[in-house]
């Protein structure tokens, strides 16, 4: 085999999708991959969790996957995290089987594989560990619509183990519950109408890292009161907090003690009466943006059931 024979994005959707059309340039109906699991998710509901999860309507099938409903990312100069983007959703995300693979001197070998649901814009994709787990941390872009784009940071965290990536809610450590989506926001903001007129810019911040405790996230949240009828006024700092939350990863699920810091403040802020000026920004409708081109492809592809060695 040689390294400078490089597969088509076709070649990619082959090797991870199940019954792929090469013709066409689609894949079958239902989405399978590669070893036979459907290509599905669930987002967490209010009614089940302390937090839901992003509200999307799915959109149609595209006419034929092309090389923008693809990503690339290197783990070693032998492996490679292969996501492909199948279907879309009207806030810009995608979903699709993912991947980690390695190249080898007879051919591909699908070590883990899993489904994914993330924002595809700008999207980076890296493996992280320490001593204990496993974990698939999937970064986009999420940008608004309406005016000059503003474009946040979003990321979905998967365990792996067994060969498998799980997409599983965080559970409550201490009574079992969910507490939220493994889906987690690097920026937000929100404007809050209060009863008595004012209105409350809430400003979320918050890194994602993986340390040997767990999965740590450092989050701060700035509330600033804003009067309507007095716009030139500048802001007045209302509250500013800070925590971290560490995440243990127990088999195949993501542990906490409490929700994010967001949830935390902005409870009270509705429950006593305060109205979300407009939908937030992750939540609004958005066209499908090109995906930046894979800057390197492996060699000869192949269809392989998960972790099966092929030949070219």
């Amino acid at each position: 085999m040689s390294d400078r024979v490089v597969p088509t994005p076709d070649d990619w959707f082959a090797l991870l999708l199940h019954g792929f059309d090469r013709e066409q340039g689609v894949a079958a109906s239902p989405t399978v991959d590669c070893s036979g699991v459907p290509v599905v998710w669930q987002e967490p509901l209010q009614s089940e969790c302390r937090e839901p999860g992003p509200e999307a309507q799915a959109l149609p099938p595209p006419a034929r996957l092309t090389a923008e409903d693809l990503v690339l990312e290197t783990v070693r100069a032998d492996e490679r995290l292969v996501w492909v983007v199948s279907r879309r959703f009207s806030n810009g995300e995608g979903l699709g089987p993912v991947g980690l693979v390695e190249r080898t001197p007879r051919g591909f070998v699908v070590r883990a594989l899993g489904s994914l649901r993330a924002y595809p814009r700008q999207a980076r994709l890296r493996l992280e560990e320490n001593e204990n787990f496993k974990v698939l941390v999937a970064e986009g872009d999420v940008c608004t619509d309406d005016g000059p784009p503003v474009c946040r940071r979003m990321a979905r965290v998967l365990p792996l183990r067994q060969g498998r990536f799980f997409a599983e809610a965080v559970s409550n450590s201490g009574d079992g519950g969910c507490l939220g989506p493994a889906w987690f926001p690097l920026s937000r903001e929100e404007v809050l109408e209060l009863p008595n007129g004012l209105h409350r810019k809430v400003e979320f911040t918050s890194t994602l890292s993986v340390k040997p405790e767990g999965v740590v996230l450092d989050e701060q949240v700035v509330m600033h009161n804003l009067d309507p009828r007095e716009p030139s006024m500048p802001p007045l700092l209302y509250r500013r907090a800070q925590a971290q939350r560490v995440l243990e990863v127990k088999d195949a699920r993501l542990v906490g003690t409490a929700p994010s810091l967001w949830v935390k403040l902005m409870e009270p802020e509705l429950q006593a009466g305060a109205k979300l000026q407009s939908a937030p920004s992750s939540q609004k409708p958005t066209e499908p943006l090109p995906l930046q081109k894979p800057a390197e492809l492996m060699s000869q592809p192949a269809q392989p059931p998960r972790t099966a060695e092929v030949r070219p």
